[in-house]
C-alpha cells in the first residue's frame, strides 16, 4: 500500500503509523511516497532508462501526466543549449506539456560532467519530493556557479508548477528518464572513487590520446597508461573493447596522479567503493528499463529516426554550430555529430557524391545500433532495473500505455512487494532480459536498408543538394580560421 505524504523538513523520515489519521489525511499528496519494512515514509524516484528510440521519453510523459511528475533529463547532451536534432532534445511544445528539468542548462564552452550532473539531479530530486526547504537546497560550501545553476533549477521548478497548478508545498514524482549510461550509474549506484581530473592532467591527456587515436595505435595508448603501474592497467583491462573515451579518462587520473606524487593516493584509487547513493539519503529509488521484445524490429525502428534526423536537418545544425563556434565538445563525440563532422570534413567528399553520403547514413545508423546494443548489455548486468517489454507490434499510444501501466502498478507496491516481483526468477523481468539476450544471436544477419532516403527518390536527391552546401560553407569556414591561425602565429 502506497501513501502520499509532505515530508518534514529537512528530510526526517517519518514513522506512518505514528501519524493519526487527520493528520495522514491532511498530508494526502499526489506524489507518490512509500512505506518501508521499519515503517518509515520513502519518498518514491523513478528511474527510466532503455535503448535508443524505444519511446522513453513518450511513456516518462505519461508517467508523469499519471501521477504528477516532472521529468529530469539524464542526456549529456541535451544537457547544453543550443544543439536539438542531433541531442534529439524535447520540442516546445512537448516541454510545455510534460515540465523538464536538467535540458539546456551548460554553454557551449562548459564543460558539463557526470560529477555535475549528479549533483544538480540529486538537487532537482530532493526539491520535487519536498525532501528538503521550499526555498532550495543551495549549500553555503558550493561553488558560485553550482549556486547560480540551482537557482535556476528552483526557478524552472517553481515555473512547472505554475504551469501545471500544483502548489508550492505539493510534492512530486521525478521521473529521471534518459540513456547515458554513466549518469544513470552515478545517480542509482553512487559516485565512484575516482579523483577529479586536474586541468593540466586533461589538456595532456587530450592531447596524448588524440594522437594515438589519429594514428589508429590503441595498442600503443594502451602501452602508455599501464606504464603508470598496475592500479591503471587493471581498469584498461575491464574496458569493452577500443574504449578511447575512457582510456582518456584513466589517463586523466593517471596524469593527475604523478603530479601529485603521493604512492598512498594511488593506493586508494579504483577501490569499487562508491558514495552518495539515492537510497542511502532515504528515497525509495525504483528502476526500470524499457526493452524492445524484438530487436530486429527495433533495429529498423532506430534506421529510420536516423533517416528522420537527416530529413529534420541534422547536417544544417551541425554545420551552423560549428561555424558559430557554439557545437559543445560534448556534442563533437556523440553519435550523429560525430558522423555528420567526418563528412563535412572530408576532403574526398565530392559534389552529388551519392556513395560517400550512403556511407556517412550507414555509418551514423550503425553506431546508433551499437550504441543501443551496448544500453541492452549495460542494463542486463544491473539486477535493479525492472525489465519492462516493449512491443513494436502495437501502435505507438498502446505502446506507451501499456508501458506505462506496467510501471504504474509496479510503483503502487510496497517495497517489499516490488522487490518480490523484481527477483523472482519465474517473473516478467527476468523473462524478458533473457529473451532480449537470446535475440544477440539472430541480430548478427541483420542489414540496413534505407526507408525513406531512397534510390531515385526526391528526399534523397534534396539532401544531397544541402549536404553540399553545408560541406562547402562547413569547409570554407575551416579554411578561413586555419589561415588566420597562421597569420597569428
Amino acid at each position: 500500500m502506497l501513501f502520499c505524504s509532505k515530508l518534514a523538513l529537512g528530510f526526517i523520515r517519518r514513522k506512518v503509523h505514528n501519524l493519526s489519521s487527520f493528520e495522514l489525511a491532511t498530508r494526502l499528496f499526489s506524489a507518490i511516497v512509500s512505506q518501508d519494512q521499519d515503517g518509515m515514509a520513502r519518498p518514491v524516484v523513478v528511474v527510466l532508462a532503455g535503448p535508443t528510440a524505444v519511446g522513453k521519453s513518450d511513456v516518462a510523459a505519461k508517467l508523469c501526466a499519471d501521477h504528477k511528475g516532472i521529468i529530469v533529463s539524464a542526456d549529456s547532451v541535451q544537457a547544453y543549449r543550443g544543439v536539438q536534432i542531433g541531442a534529439n532534445k524535447p520540442t516546445k511544445e512537448e516541454m510545455e506539456a510534460t515540465p523538464h528539468l536538467l535540458i539546456d542548462v551548460a554553454d557551449a564552452s562548459i564543460k558539463y560532467n557526470a560529477a555535475e550532473w549528479t549533483q544538480d539531479a540529486i538537487h532537482c530530486i530532493q526539491n520535487l519530493s519536498k525532501a528538503q526547504l521550499n526555498e532550495g537546497t543551495t549549500n553555503d560550501d558550493e561553488d558560485e556557479e553550482t549556486k547560480e545553476r540551482w537557482r535556476k533549477l528552483e526557478e524552472n521548478i517553481r515555473t512547472a508548477r505554475t504551469m501545471k497548478g500544483i502548489s508550492e508545498n505539493e510534492p512530486l514524482l521525478p521521473v529521471v528518464v534518459g540513456g547515458t549510461m554513466m549518469y544513470i550509474q552515478w545517480l542509482v549506484h553512487g559516485r565512484p572513487d575516482a579523483i577529479r581530473p586536474s586541468e593540466t592532467a586533461l589538456q595532456k591527456a587530450v592531447s596524448a590520446i588524440t594522437a594515438f587515436q589519429d594514428a589508429n595505435d590503441w595498442e600503443g595508448a594502451v602501452k602508455k597508461v599501464s606504464a603508470f603501474g598496475p592500479k591503471f592497467s587493471q581498469q584498461i583491462e575491464k574496458l569493452s573493447g577500443r574504449d578511447w573515451y575512457r582510456l582518456r579518462r584513466i589517463l586523466e587520473v593517471a596524469f593527475t596522479m604523478d603530479e601529485k606524487g603521493d604512492e598512498s593516493l594511488i593506493e586508494a584509487l579504483y577501490s569499487g567503493q562508491r558514495a552518495d547513493k539515492l537510497d542511502s539519503m532515504g528515497f525509495d529509488v525504483r528502476c526500470f528499463f524499457l526493452c524492445p521484445t524484438d530487436r530486429m524490429v527495433h533495429s529498423k525502428v532506430i534506421d529510420e529516426r536516423c533517416e528522420q534526423m537527416i530529413l529534420r536537418g541534422l547536417m544544417q545544425e551541425t554545420t551552423n554550430l560549428t561555424c558559430l563556434g557554439q557545437l559543445p565538445d560534448m556534442a563533437t563525440k556523440a553519435i550523429g555529430y560525430r558522423q555528420a563532422l567526418d563528412y563535412l570534413e572530408s576532403k574526398e567528399v565530392k559534389d552529388k557524391d551519392k556513395d560517400a553520403f550512403v556511407h556517412f547514413l550507414e555509418e551514423f545508423t550503425t553506431a546508433t545500433r551499437r550504441y543501443s546494443k551496448r544500453q541492452m548489455q549495460w542494463f542486463r548486468r544491473d539486477k535493479d532495473f525492472v525489465f519492462i517489454p516493449v512491443s513494436f507490434d502495437e501502435d505507438k499510444t498502446s505502446r506507451v500505455e501499456s508501458a506505462a501501466s506496467s510501471i504504474g502498478r509496479l510503483l503502487n507496491m510496497s517495497r517489499k512487494e516490488f522487490e518480490q516481483e523484481r527477483d523472482d526468477p519465474n517473473g516478467m523481468n527476468e523473462s524478458t532480459r533473457q529473451t532480449n539476450e537470446a535475440q544477440g544471436k539472430s541480430m548478427k544477419t541483420y542489414q540496413f536498408a534505407r526507408r525513406t532516403l531512397v534510390e531515385g527518390s526526391g528526399a534523397l536527391k534534396e539532401v544531397l543538394e544541402i549536404a553540399d552546401e553545408c560541406r562547402h560553407r562547413f569547409q570554407s569556414k575551416r579554411a578561413r580560421h586555419d589561415s588566420s591561425q597562421l597569420t597569428a602565429s
